[in-house]
């Protein structure tokens, strides 16, 4: 073999080993990179092309230092996010950094794209508690599994028909466990909202729409009914005004609920209430078929907890609901009112009406009398 022939195979060799050792050390960073990366923030998309999941790994490791701190809200109040089903995932992730729930929205993509998470976001109500870092907040935002529970709670409700609704959730507990503790308010509900007077919750918790963790133990359900309802009727004032009409808290929400069964019409509820205001104040009994209904609770026959077409024997039954036989109002609410019932107790009408019946043009509203003679003239023939 001739000089030249051994330097070229010298140099051949000298190549091969250069390139594979580089190669090796090439494959060594990607297999460390990858590893690092599934370390701290676990197995990436196995749909995810390999360079891509090399780039995502290498962008997630460099900015560890931002992802795996803990994000603190004010006070420590865990914060509601909400994802419409027309948003795109960069308008996702910029809101998630506007609302300061994470500190970088590009890096929460790049987070959700190096889980797949990206093509998987369900729209709806997420609540992300405080003192989580940014790689559990994006596992959980946009996950079905951590999305909250809408409870629909209609005014004019009772406790059993909001625990109808609770069985619908599949929470943690049924809606028979939610009505032993609304009839029976557990201690540390009790002690922790000094406003509730007697040993039910019936009027105290407001009609709306509830958004519950899937996850919500029934105390923190109770939590939340009575959080809401201290900060729209105590903490708001609505409580004080109330109490210059000379009623209690119970009396206030009782007769509000009466009203709220009585009537759809927000518009003519502090009219309504100053027919129970007049009525009460002339010693006359209440004489609403609310409160029979109430009192006679579930219907067989016709399968509701608010029997229609009453009947004289209905009205003649024997409890202190009945505000055909009994005088003032009854001893507590009888459903859920909204707060505008509330507040059209607060802030009654300035009438001298003493009656009123359904109008005539089935729209749900009322025609008010004054007299019992026209009273009788606005029945329909």
């Amino acid at each position: 073999m001739t000089k030249t022939k051994k330097k070229n195979a010298f140099i051949f060799r000298y190549l091969f080993f250069s390139i594979l050792l580089i190669a090796s050390f090439l494959l060594l960073a990607c297999y460390l990179t990858v590893s690092k990366a599934e370390k701290n923030f676990g197995k990436a998309d196995r749909q995810l092309h390999v360079v891509s999941r090399l780039k995502y790994a290498y962008i997630l490791n460099k900015n560890n230092a931002i992802l795996t701190p803990l994000v603190a809200f004010p006070d420590d109040i865990d914060k509601k996010f909400f994802i419409s089903s027309d948003e795109t995932v960069l308008e996702i992730c910029a809101k998630l950094e506007n609302e300061k729930i994470v500190p970088n929205g590009e890096l929460a993509c790049q987070l959700l794209i190096y889980y797949g998470r990206d093509r998987m976001i369900q729209p709806g109500s997420y609540t992300v508690p405080s003192g989580l870092n940014t790689i559990e907040i994006v596992q959980r935002v946009g996950n079905v599994a951590y999305r909250d529970k809408d409870l629909y709670i209609f005014a004019g409700w009772r406790l059993e028909e909001i625990a109808n609704a609770i069985d619908t959730l599949g929470l943690s507990f049924t809606g028979d466990e939610f009505l032993s503790s609304a009839l029976n308010i557990p201690n540390e509900i009790r002690e922790k909202y000094e406003f509730l007077p007697g040993d039910s919750l019936e009027g105290f918790i407001l009609s709306g729409q509830y958004h519950l963790q899937p996850k919500i133990t029934l105390i923190e359900a109770l939590e939340l009914f009575m959080d809401t309802f201290e900060s729209k009727v105590v903490l708001s004032g609505l409580k004080a005004e109330l109490e210059t009409q000379k009623l209690s808290l119970i009396e206030s929400l009782t007769m509000a609920s009466i009203i709220q069964r009585e009537t759809l019409a927000v518009e003519e509820m502090p009219t309504m209430a100053s027919v129970f205001y007049n009525r009460l104040w002339l010693g006359m009994r209440l004489e609403t078929d609310v409160t029979v209904q109430y009192a006679i609770g579930w219907d067989d026959n016709t399968e509701t907890w608010w029997k229609p077409g009453l009947t004289w024997t209905d009205l003649a039954i024997n409890s202190s609901y009945n505000t055909y036989q009994v005088n003032g109002l009854p001893p507590g609410p009888i459903c859920s009112p909204s707060l505008e019932a509330i507040q059209a107790v607060a802030r009654p009408a300035q009438s001298d009406y003493l009656f009123f019946r359904a109008a005539c043009d089935n729209s749900g509203r009322h025609n008010f009398a004054k007299t019992y003679e026209e009273h009788l003239n606005n029945g329909c023939e």
